[in-house]
């Protein structure tokens, strides 16, 4: 399986979910923004003022964004899925969005192995980006998210 080939289909965090759990159906026809952080990841913590601009952009326009939670290699598992202090941290943030909290299972399943980590699937389903680490909120995906949100989406006449 290539780095593009990961189905939108693995949405069962083993600490459940914040805000709202996610169901892949109710995904179906719209572009779906994974967003893979850590309350531990500095970079993660740089990014969420450019991605919470991108989420006020292009929420609107019908992204949905699911947040994924995960334990960092070497944390202690019991207080990584402490899902209170993990509530109080996203509702420091003002993450509206729901938020599986990941013991890791699901970043292995999706191949995310730095943090912060943004995958962008089309309203089919199909991954169409992945970026990791300090620089993942380039220019490349706002571009996308751009297209994916655009009146080609809305018409069907996307293809990236």
């Amino acid at each position: 399986m290539s780095a593009l080939d990961v189905p939108l289909t693995l949405l069962d965090p083993e600490g459940g979910w914040i805000n709202a759990p996610v169901h892949v159906h109710d995904l179906h026809g719209r572009p779906v923004l994974l967003h893979f952080w850590s309350t531990n990841c500095e970079s993660c913590k740089e990014q969420f003022p450019l991605l919470r601009n991108h989420l006020a952009e292009f929420g609107p326009k019908g992204l949905r964004v699911i947040g994924v939670h995960v334990a960092m290699n070497g944390e202690d598992l019991a207080k990584a899925l402490d899902t209170n202090a993990i509530e109080a941290t996203v509702k420091k943030l003002g993450l509206r969005y729901p938020v599986a909290v990941d013991d890791g299972s699901m970043a292995a399943a999706y191949g995310v192995e730095v943090l912060p980590a943004y995958l962008v699937y089309d309203p089919n389903g199909v991954l169409r980006h992945r970026a990791a680490g300090e620089d993942a909120l380039s220019p490349l995906l706002r571009q996308l998210l751009e297209r994916l949100t655009g009146p080609e989406a809305t018409s069907g006449a996307f293809a990236p």
